[in-house]
């Protein structure tokens, strides 16, 4: 820790070098200290050791911002393994990895390693993991023990469904064919119409990239 008050006083020798020196360490650890260094400056940095608080002065000198608690990665703004999307385009934004399911370092993203470890995939087994493959998926909250959706394994992947559910149909005459299936249906009035799929159950959606902190 280490607070200075940033004036060099008029001084020779050894008094000069000592106060210049305690002035840079100063500068060097962010005016480390528990309480508030005086005076203050516009933009100035303050580690607030006694309330573990990186801080900086507004630009008008009147108060400290708070920007976040010390020793935590992105002052614990966006920690990694936070999934994001981004409308960018095609290149994942500075800090970040697309979200494709690439086997990547476990040395170079130990951050990111750390967080997620081989949820989505071993890698290699021993230098390389899996990022999660979201290319195409929409994501959903884990169950987590509720019961909606039971029985899933966290960053686990599912194929597409559709609920149970029934077609009321109208018509002049219907039968069953021997043993109860095998519907004929006879009449021009059946209130039945050919449907023409698109190939997969969904929403309407908008196309972004998924990146993922690390």
């Amino acid at each position: 820790m280490s607070q200075h008050d940033l004036v060099i006083d008029n001084q020779a020798g050894g008094p000069f070098r000592a106060d210049l020196n305690n002035a840079l360490q100063a500068q060097a650890s962010n005016q480390s200290g528990s309480a508030e260094p005086s005076p203050t400056y516009p933009c100035q940095f303050w580690a607030d050791i006694g309330n573990g608080l990186f801080k900086m002065r507004n630009a008008a000198n009147t108060a400290w911002i708070k920007l976040g608690p010390l020793g935590v990665t992105n002052f614990g703004l966006i920690l990694p393994g936070t999934v994001l999307f981004h409308a960018k385009g095609t290149a994942p934004p500075a800090g970040c990895l697309k979200a494709n399911g690439a086997a990547v370092s476990r040395n170079a993203y130990a951050d990111l390693f750390a967080e997620i470890g081989t949820a989505f995939g071993a890698g290699d087994g021993s230098t390389t993991f899996n990022l999660p493959e979201l290319r195409g998926e929409f994501p959903r909250g884990w169950d987590d023990g509720r019961g909606v959706d039971a029985g899933r394994v966290f960053g686990s992947a599912q194929a597409q469904g559709e609920r149970d559910h029934y077609h009321p149909i109208s018509g002049t005459r219907y039968d069953l064919g021997a043993g109860g299936y095998g519907l004929t249906i006879a009449g021009s009035s059946t209130g039945i119409a050919a449907l023409s799929g698109t190939g997969e159950t969904r929403p309407r959606n908008v196309a972004l990239l998924a990146c993922i902190k690390f």
